[in-house]
């Protein structure tokens, strides 16, 4: 595929990586040489350096040529205008990076979709969705939801009192509960697994399930007894993330919510947009107006301001006053592997990822609905369309030929969504959900195109 990037920030670096690694044919545009130069040096790919949203820079990276643009300048004036352009070129499918919410067709004022724009996409938004999906499962190193949120992916780490690991799944007492969900991999030594009758789980394995979102949190009741959960979040930072982040938390839980914000006009803004969140003004780093917050281990504690060191700090803070769990977002990708060997925070978040994971299905193929990137174990999940010439159309689950490294988790036949046995037989109109390794993905394009 022939993709365009527009903008060599972070999120344009990270993505053009991926695409890279895929040996997509990728041309990257920005203002900035350095910025280029630096890319250039670890990629390969084309470079033009210009305005993004000049006609002729366009033309001379190839518009007419290119299958998808994705637009993530850090103007969106920029990143309107050159989808609005490469839609006149004719280029099927056009992302735009676009915060204001004047945007948004949900707002009543402005769709883009209407200037030919495919996917407008809002970072903190996107970011703020998958801490929610986190805070909202009680014991879950990461959560991302499919099919519109009607599906959890969620990864656990197997503990001590697991009931699972006396024995082969497929000789488990509890094949009732176990038909709720699908394990679709686990994590140990460093190895990735894909789950079989005959696997075992042992302690300190990270494991990955899907299902309905109700059914997950039930199982992990029963697969986690010891995990007490938390009442309580405490979230750092109130722009747009924290804003986000607890307008959710506090519209669809029943969990106390405190955000704590140190720049006082931020903090008023904050508390005429929020209703039941208590707002206090201070700073994170501060070892005594933490102490007087209270937490404890029915707190989880969020860091999101736009200070990526200020971050692991207060969560390293809150951990020490007992804090139950506690997430940090990192901006900088240098630092996560450190984060994680070191153990400094349970969980990191990294919105240039978040808008990857939104974004990449566009790349996938035309039947594919949604695509999202794990972040603990290598591999994606991708929900793609069945239809009438689909070559899976009419075949049961089991005779499907898939890569090593792939398996077909859950299927949404509306209204109903299933666990994906061996004798299930897919029709025209399922979405399904289907776990990969990278390389087992790319060996699917003539499924998903």
């Amino acid at each position: 595929m022939r993709i365009l990037l527009l903008g060599a920030g972070t999120s344009g670096r990270m993505l053009a990586s991926r695409l890279c690694e895929e040996q997509h044919d990728v041309v990257l545009v920005d203002r900035d040489p350095v910025a280029l130069e630096q890319v250039e040096a670890q990629m390969d790919l084309l470079t033009i350096q210009g305005d993004a949203a000049d006609p002729s820079i366009l033309e001379l990276a190839g518009i007419s040529r290119t299958d998808l643009v994705v637009a993530l300048t850090d103007q969106e004036s920029v990143n309107i205008l050159a989808c609005s352009l490469a839609h006149i070129s004719g280029v099927p499918r056009k992302v735009a990076r676009v915060s204001n919410k004047a945007y948004s067709g949900a707002s009543g004022h402005f769709d883009l979709r209407e200037l030919g724009i495919d996917l407008v996409i809002n970072q903190q938004h996107e970011c703020a969705k998958e801490l929610f999906n986190i805070l909202r499962i009680p014991g879950a190193q990461e959560a991302v939801g499919l099919l519109e949120d009607r599906v959890l992916c969620v990864g656990v780490q197997i503990p001590t009192d697991c009931p699972l690991i006396a024995g082969e799944l497929k000789d488990s007492p509890y094949r009732e509960i176990l038909s709720t969900i699908r394990f679709v991999a686990y994590m140990r030594a460093g190895k990735l697994k894909i789950p079989r009758g005959e696997t075992t789980f042992q302690i300190g394995d990270i494991v990955y399930l899907v299902g309905d979102p109700e059914k997950v949190r039930a199982f992990l009741k029963f697969l986690l007894p010891g995990e007490s959960g938390y009442s309580r979040v405490v979230i750092a930072g109130g722009g747009q993330l924290g804003l986000q982040l607890a307008r959710r938390l506090e519209r669809n839980t029943g969990l106390t919510v405190t955000l704590l914000e140190s720049d006082a006009e931020r903090a008023d803004h904050c508390s005429e947009e929020l209703e039941r969140t208590l707002i206090l003004h201070g700073s994170s780093l501060d070892q005594d107006i933490m102490r007087e917050l209270g937490i404890n281990g029915q707190t989880a504690f969020v860091a999101v301001t736009g200070d990526d060191e200020n971050n692991i700090m207060s969560c390293l803070v809150a951990d020490k006053l007992g804090a139950h769990f506690t997430i940090s977002r990192v901006d900088k990708a240098t630092y996560q592997p450190i984060i994680d060997s070191l153990a400094l925070v349970d969980r990191v978040i990294t919105p240039h990822s978040s808008l990857i994971n939104a974004v990449y299905h566009f790349v996938r193929g035309n039947s594919v609905m949604g695509d999202r990137i794990l972040q603990k174990i290598p591999g994606e999940v991708v929900d793609f369309l069945v239809d009438d010439s689909h070559k899976w159309m009419g075949k049961k689950v089991m005779n499907i030929k898939l890569p090593r490294g792939c398996m077909i988790s859950m299927v949404l036949r509306e209204p109903t969504l299933m666990v994906a046995t061996g004798e299930l037989t897919l029709q025209s109109g399922d979405r399904i959900l289907l776990y990969g390794l990278p390389k087992a993905i790319r060996r699917l394009e003539d499924v998903l195109a």
